[in-house]
This record gives structure tokens, sequence and C-alpha cells, in this order.
């Protein structure tokens, strides 16, 4: 018995031996290669203000406080740089461990002056979706007030449906509802957010006069600009630096909120199209009625793909707010999965102020601009 005993020890102790060489050696895994990744605190930045570089190693972390910055091919000291010229392309990069970092962009510009007045310009929301068979009637309205005046901005707000929506946007049915906008209906558009398009189906049940909206545009931009917003980003890699501006020209907009929008242009999908066959009478260049249901890779436009704020908007501060003042909102952010052409991305930027609660909280005035590309106050 004594013997068995001690065979079986030794058994055991030789079991646990073995278990823990094959574990540790199944335990090992590889080390990635090093990489750097360089991100900035704004696109945009005044002469004489100061701008962060930000250089990050896959595997360390933060490496910022040993990394070695250059800006325009000259090493500056730390990662904080003031431009002492006006430029609209500074070229920055960043090394470590003998690693290059990507090359990021930044705008370098005048300390900021507010214009005499801002031009006025209208946000147009289309609810829509590819599973939505009338709503190619929106695409031709959205185009012949798009045509009419560059001062109307277009977003395309695709809402889950079936089939699916390649694009249905995550809080479309929260903008939609009863409590907020109350969008009843697929298509729908909507000027400045709370005022509904009308889209004339009783007289054009498939649009064929572009002059029939025409006035209901002109009642928004004959109205006289409260504010104005600048936007400049640039992109690296997948990495968004977003600069907002917002100027004013009143002492007081209560409740004040911005929001800002990526959107996409350049898609396209099969549309469901219920026009075809129809009596209806549409205008040549949309002639829906003798195209097929679905119709095939029907341009899919000014897509929205996320919000970088909150979807009614971040609060403005009220001390900000002051007659010939510019308050600044900076954005470092990632770009969506749903990113399709990065070259075909825009940021639309809004103000929405003056009612007490979402529904009657009008848009102030909007502003687009190219990613990468500096939209001055206009």
């Amino acid at each position: 018995m004594k013997k068995i005993n001690k065979l079986t020890h030794i058994f055991v102790f030789m079991s646990l031996i073995s278990l823990l060489f094959f574990t540790s050696c199944g335990t090992e895994e590889e080390i990635p290669d090093e990489s750097i990744t360089l991100s900035l605190s704004t696109a945009n930045v005044t002469v004489g203000s100061t701008i962060t570089f930000t250089a990050t190693s896959n595997i360390g972390g933060d490496v910022s406080s040993q990394a070695v910055f250059f800006v325009n091919g000259n090493q500056i000291s730390g990662n904080t740089f003031s431009p002492e010229t006006v430029n609209p392309e500074n070229e920055v990069r960043a090394t470590f461990n003998g690693l290059e970092s990507n090359i990021a962009y930044f705008a370098s510009t005048e300390e900021d002056t507010q214009p005499e007045g801002y031009t006025q310009k209208l946000l147009l929301e289309d609810y829509t979706g590819t599973w939505c068979g009338y709503c190619p009637r929106m695409v031709t309205i959205v185009e012949y007030v798009t045509n009419y005046s560059d001062r109307v901005i277009p977003v395309a707000i695709h809402c889950p449906g079936a089939p699916t929506d390649p694009w249905a946007y995550e809080f479309a049915n929260q903008l939609s509802h009863p409590n907020n906008y109350n969008v009843l209906g697929r298509p729908e558009g909507r000027y400045n957010r709370i005022h509904t398009v009308d889209m004339f189906q009783g007289t054009q049940p498939c649009p064929n006069d572009a002059s029939a909206y025409q006035a209901q545009v002109d009642s928004f931009l004959n109205q006289s600009a409260p504010l104005g917003l600048a936007i400049n980003s640039s992109l690296s890699g997948n990495n968004l630096s977003i600069n907002v501006k917002v100027g004013f020209d009143t002492d007081s907009v209560p409740n004040a909120r911005l929001v800002v929008y990526l959107l996409e242009d350049g898609l396209s999908y099969n549309q469901v199209n219920y026009f075809t066959g129809q009596s209806a009478t549409c205008d040549p260049d949309f002639d829906y009625v003798n195209l097929p249901n679905p119709i095939p890779n029907f341009p899919q436009e000014h897509v929205l793909l996320k919000s970088y704020t909150d979807i009614f908007g971040d609060v403005i501060p009220q001390n900000q707010i002051a007659n010939g003042n510019i308050w600044t909102r900076d954005f470092n952010v990632s770009l969506p999965d749903n990113v399709t052409n990065s070259q075909n991305l825009s940021i639309v930027a809004f103000v929405l102020g003056n009612g007490d609660q979402i529904s009657n909280r009008p848009v102030l005035n909007v502003q687009r601009a190219k990613v990468g590309v500096n939209q001055d106050f206009d």
C-alpha cells in the first residue's frame, strides 16, 4: 500500500510539471510590430495660439513626452506649437523608437474676425429609405430646391425598414418620435427640423414642376441670420479633427445647441419604386413611372452617417452668446465603420435655438464643408 501511494505521488507530481510546461508554452502570443499614430488637438488654429500634438503607440499608449515632432520639416521642442504665420496646410509628423508616424495637417489662420453679417442658409432633412417606394419623390424635390439655391443644405436621414437599408441611421426613430419631431411619413422633408416640406402630393404626386417649391424656400432664406458658422477639418487615417466656430450677431439665443453631422455622397443602392407603371406625370429627368421596381443602383446622396454631438444638440454656454463673439468647439473623433469612400465625406454643422422644447426649437443657421476643406464664415 505504501509503495502504491509513493508511486501515486510521483505520478501526480510529474503530471503537474507537464501541465505547467504545456500551459506556459501554449499561452505565448506573438508581439505585434509597433506603430505610431499622430493626432492633433484641432484642425484649425489662429496665429499665436497653441495646438497640441499626440503620438500614440499601439503597444505603449501615449508616448508624446518621448516622441520628436516636426512641423513643416522642422523639429520642434515638446508636443505643442504656436504658429507665427498664416498657412492653410501645415504638415506635422512624429518619430519614436526609430518609427515614423502618419502625416497630419492643420491650418494656421489670422485672428478670428466677424463679418458684418452672416448669410442665412436652410437645413433640409429628408426622412427616407431605400425600402420606401415613394421616397424618390423627395429625392426630386431636394434636387429642385438645391438647384434653385446653393444656400439649401440637404441631409438624407435613412430610416429602418424592410428590406434592410444599409444606411439606416441609429437615431432615426428617436428623431421622428411623436414626442420629438413627430415625423409620421416616409418620405417626409423638414426645413430647419420643425417645418414640414409641402410635397404638393395632391397636384404633383410625382414631382414635375420645380418652381412650385421655390416660395417655401424663399420664406426661410429671406430672413436675417442671427449667427453664422465656420467649419474646418482634417483627416489622418481614421482620425478626424473638426473645428466648428459659431459667430453671433445677437446678444440672445435662448436654449442654443450645436449639432455636428458627418455625411457621405456618391453612394448608390437598389431603390424600391412604387411609381412603376402608374399614370402619374413625372419630370422627364426623374421619370419614375417608366423605371423598374426596384431601381438598380439608385443614387444615394448626402447620407447621414454619424452625429458627433447629441442628436438634439450640445448646449452652447450662454456666457458665450454675445454680439460680435465667436465661440469655438473642437472634435477629435474616429470615422464610423459605415464609411464607403473617405473622399466623399462632408461635415454639416447647425445651431438650434429659441424654443423651450425639442419640437419647437428650430435651426437658426447651418453650414456645410467637405472634410479637409476650410469653410470660413460667409
